[in-house]
């Protein structure tokens, strides 16, 4: 890490918290020291409003706030000890990097040579030494993001925000910064608290997960919890790949069916379901979502589909056609070919309201 000590860490607490407008409606989360916490949500969900609430920028109509046992509600920004990295770089045009990153420790009239030795070893973590003497305005949106971590970071805070940090970025840089990221947070210790819209950010940082939702908390808890149990299907979609079908509920005497009619050409596509809770649906349609992971090509599924394509390494994937539907779903090793007819096996799936999004099954 940076700075050679750990970070003093910080238990986040709100407490019935409510701002102005509901862009944040009763809203009650425990967050222990040390966690890195994603925070998804549609737009207009309240992702940015919690995170400028924690911070001191918005002042709650009600509820309560604390670090540890300290009550911060009423206390300004500058006395809550917290980093904060927006979306959009907002760095000091007149300044050098050197000098945006010493600014929190500048403001609080540091030793002149803690100032020195700190930034130093912020900026070599983060590999911008290079960048120094530069001015922002001369530096890419990657660029400037980094100095803002940097600048977070300088005074090792209680609280690390980020506020969809990488929103703006080309998928390469955002690879090299959420590494970044994950080093820093791992020899830090800090909570950190980070919205964003983008599931390998969450599958690959988080280890707890805020979904909101019009400005409510709807599922929090252990991110790879919320992946495979999702209480709505934006959570489910927050967090990994997810092929979506419509199907419709029927019964027998046995249970009930998920059942979706034949593209042509095809065959009838139905899936057993025991579930109780599809007793209110049968003869309705549902979003049935199923993980690429979770639907396997193989010799013992009960799904007709058609091979569209192989996905590129990485993702080693392949794309089938399912009544006409692209679906994702992964291989047990078989070699396949575009335009080929094969069986899919179903390990897991969930089945949504079609109209609310919320989990039934």
């Amino acid at each position: 890490m940076g700075t050679g000590g750990r970070a003093l860490m910080a238990e986040v607490g709100l407490e019935r918290v409510t701002l102005r407008g509901s862009r944040l409606d009763d809203v009650s989360l425990l967050i222990p020291d040390g966690a890195f916490v994603g925070i998804v949500g549609a737009s207009g969900s309240g992702k940015s409003s919690l995170l400028r609430t924690i911070a001191g920028l918005e002042t709650p109509r009600s509820g309560l706030i604390r670090f540890d046992d300290r009550d911060v509600t009423g206390v300004a920004p500058g006395g809550r000890d917290v980093g904060m990295v927006f979306q959009e770089p907002a760095l000091l045009g007149h300044l050098s990097v050197r000098r945006n990153v010493s600014f929190p420790l500048d403001v609080r009239r540091r030793d002149a040579e803690d100032i020195r030795r700190r930034v130093d070893a912020e900026v070599r973590a983060l590999h911008i030494e290079q960048l120094l003497m530069r001015r922002p305005n001369t530096l890419s949106h990657g660029e400037q993001q980094m100095v803002q971590i940097a600048r977070a970071l300088v005074r090792v805070p209680h609280v690390l925000l980020l506020d969809e940090p990488f929103a703006a970025l080309d998928e390469q840089l955002r690879h090299r910064m959420r590494a970044e990221i994950a080093v820093l947070q791992d020899g830090y210790g800090v909570t950190t608290l980070m919205s964003t819209n983008d599931p390998l950010d969450v599958t690959t940082l988080t280890s707890l997960l805020v979904v909101l939702d019009a400005g409510r908390v709807v599922q929090f808890g252990d991110t790879a919890w919320v992946r495979h149990s999702p209480a709505t299907l934006l959570a489910a979609a927050a967090t990994g790949a997810l092929s979506l079908v419509q199907m419709t509920v029927t019964a027998d005497r046995e249970g009930y069916w998920l059942v979706r009619a034949a593209a042509a050409g095809g065959e009838l596509v139905r899936i057993r379901a025991w579930s109780p809770a599809l007793d209110g649906y049968v003869g309705s349609l549902v979003t049935v979502g199923i993980r690429p992971e979770d639907l396997v090509v193989s010799d013992h599924g009960s799904i007709p589909a058609i091979v569209e394509r192989r996905m590129p390494i990485p993702d080693g994937g392949v794309r089938c056609a399912v009544a006409g539907v692209p679906v994702m779903a992964t291989t047990d090793g078989t070699d396949v070919e575009a335009g080929q007819r094969v069986r899919l096996r179903v390990d897991h799936l969930a089945v949504f309201d079609r109209l609310t999004g919320a989990t039934i099954a």
